[in-house]
């Protein structure tokens, strides 16, 4: 199965610098105009809040990692779905600011840290360091 079958992944170029598309990520109401209808989060480690969509989708959803200026991992899932982890980098480009937003199931993240910690076996001899929970959202990307 390939990462495209159970991963999500846009990319836009935003005509702003960095700064200017951190803050609108910071912002429950920024957020509310892109990634949902409603956003009731703060965007720090810990935080626990909900977004809705306009046809009454909701989703629980806690921050996990926050890499000021760069990068937001949300961990979030609807009331009886799977759970699943939502990063969005941020990187200068010429243009302005690229934003990647990836979405991948955590049952997934989850098997590929167990094969990893298997050890050589799956690398062809090669030693593999683990890594598990949201860094990985990055190496599959």
């Amino acid at each position: 199965m390939a990462i495209e079958d159970v991963a999500v992944r846009r990319e836009v170029i935003l005509p702003v610098d960095r700064k200017t598309a951190w803050a609108a990520l910071e912002d429950p109401q920024e957020l509310a105009t892109w990634l949902a209808d409603e956003v009731e989060i703060e965007i720090e480690v810990g935080a626990q809040g909900w977004l809705r969509w306009e046809d009454g989708e909701q989703r629980h959803a806690k921050v996990e990692e926050v890499e000021p200026g760069r990068r937001i991992v949300l961990r979030w899932s609807e009331s009886d779905g799977p759970e699943t982890l939502v990063e969005m980098v941020l990187d200068d480009v010429s243009e302005g600011t690229r934003l990647v937003v990836l979405e991948l199931p955590v049952a997934r993240l989850e098997a590929v840290a167990t094969l990893l910690d298997q050890g050589p076996r799956f690398s062809g001899g090669a030693e593999l360091r683990t890594r598990q929970g949201p860094q990985m959202v990055a190496a599959l990307a």
